[in-house]
């Protein structure tokens, strides 16, 4: 692969600009071959966590889509704000909703 300046990096998941250093780490620890789209959500919201400058992610904070194959076709799958909301929690990236009165 290469980034945008037209480096070349053999890595399978590299990052460029900022954090990237703090990013990469994570990656080369918590990467692997075999992956699972589920996994890889993680790995990515985990990264996310890491490198903003928030303490933790919220739906208010990001949004969430994914492009991946299905049967040897490009689908495209936005995620909805509750269903993104239980992945940061099931993740421990963010703490329950509470109910307000």
């Amino acid at each position: 692969m290469s980034d945008p300046s037209g480096n070349y990096r053999g890595w399978k998941a590299v990052t460029i600009g900022a954090s990237n250093q703090a990013t990469q780490s994570i990656l080369k620890q918590d990467y692997k071959d075999d992956i699972t789209r589920e996994e890889v959500v993680q790995l990515a919201l985990k990264v996310l966590c890491k490198t903003m400058d928030n303490t933790s992610l919220t739906v208010k904070k990001i949004e969430l889509a994914e492009v991946f194959l299905s049967n040897g076709k490009v689908k495209y799958q936005a995620c909805s704000p509750d269903t993104l909301n239980k992945i940061l929690v099931n993740a421990g990236l963010t703490q329950p909703a509470t109910k307000e009165s």
